[in-house]
């Protein structure tokens, strides 16, 4: 008897995720390009893209065709380009109303739905590493300081042939001071001012500042976040928090990739650096 319960139970849950696959997967991609049509329904402040959301969510707000919802524990998948992203608490994601996805008690969506992107001029980092490339979109907008910062050193090719020194998986990635012989280099700019924008936050793809615990000594390295890391965030582990400044867009798997890297003790102090150097070949900034 108890092994048929569990024969059904089985049967049923394929049943209900082949019914979801189907339906997420078989309507057709939304083009996200603004275009007159689209225009009528959103300003041209913003971009249409679809995506797959599953997940528990709060604070249901409806505002016409558009709704606007607070991650708890959200998953969003894009497939043009193929993305993953694990939503906890931080940014609210807004959708359209007409769409084939499931909304349970104004707590859990299931299911395709049109999300709705900001638009806007902010450069992207193109970063190429020994293990793939990851796109950060840099938050020229909201952290102007550190942005500079960060693009000034990467147009005098600062952070070609450093490596990622500093790995902890369900963390960060931490690279751009050293050599892989572990010879530090130094920013010829120097530290800059702590800056915290309130509506930035650390999320998964994250990138900051890694600083001392002097709030002002931020000066080339940079980490990446695995997962969100909200207390990093000002009154976390640190009264100031680090200065979050920009997110990936796409090569998150690549992230994840060099967090899973087997690490060691090198050179006698540098903790958490990978077996195998992961080097950072290049970064190019693309504005727009």
């Amino acid at each position: 008897m108890r092994t048929m319960k569990l024969k059904n139970l089985c049967v049923i849950t394929l049943l209900l995720s082949s019914v979801f696959l189907i339906a997420a997967f078989s309507i057709k991609p939304i083009d996200g390009t603004i275009t007159d049509e689209n225009k009528a329904n959103c300003s041209n402040e913003y971009l249409l893209k679809r995506t797959f959301l599953f997940g528990r969510v709060q604070n249901l707000n409806v505002n016409g065709d558009y709704s606007t919802v607070e991650p708890v524990n959200l998953r969003i998948i894009f497939s043009k380009p193929f993305q993953f992203f694990h939503y906890t608490t931080g940014e609210p994601i807004t959708f359209s109303n007409q769409d084939h996805g499931i909304i349970l008690a104004d707590s859990f969506l299931l299911g395709c739905f049109t999300v709705v992107l900001p638009i806007n001029t902010n450069s992207i980092a193109v970063m190429n590493t020994t293990m793939g490339t990851i796109l950060i979109e840099l938050y020229e907008d909201k952290m102007p300081i550190t942005t500079a910062n960060f693009i000034k050193l990467t147009n005098d090719g600062f952070y070609d042939g450093l490596v990622f020194h500093r790995v902890i998986e369900d963390f960060v990635i931490q690279g751009g001071g050293y050599y892989p012989n572990g010879t530090e280099k130094i920013s010829p700019y120097g530290p800059i001012n702590l800056e915290i924008n309130p509506s930035v936050h650390h999320l998964d793809g994250t990138i900051g500042m890694a600083r001392t615990s002097d709030p002002n000594s931020a000066t080339s390295q940079f980490f990446i976040d695995d997962g969100a890391q909200r207390h990093l965030e000002p009154n976390g582990s640190d009264p100031y928090g680090y200065a979050a400044f920009g997110r990936v867009v796409k090569g998150i798997d690549v992230v994840r990739a060099i967090a899973q890297v087997e690490t060691m003790t090198k050179y006698g102090v540098m903790e958490d650096w990978p077996v195998n150097d992961v080097i950072i070949e290049s970064v190019t900034i693309v504005s727009s």
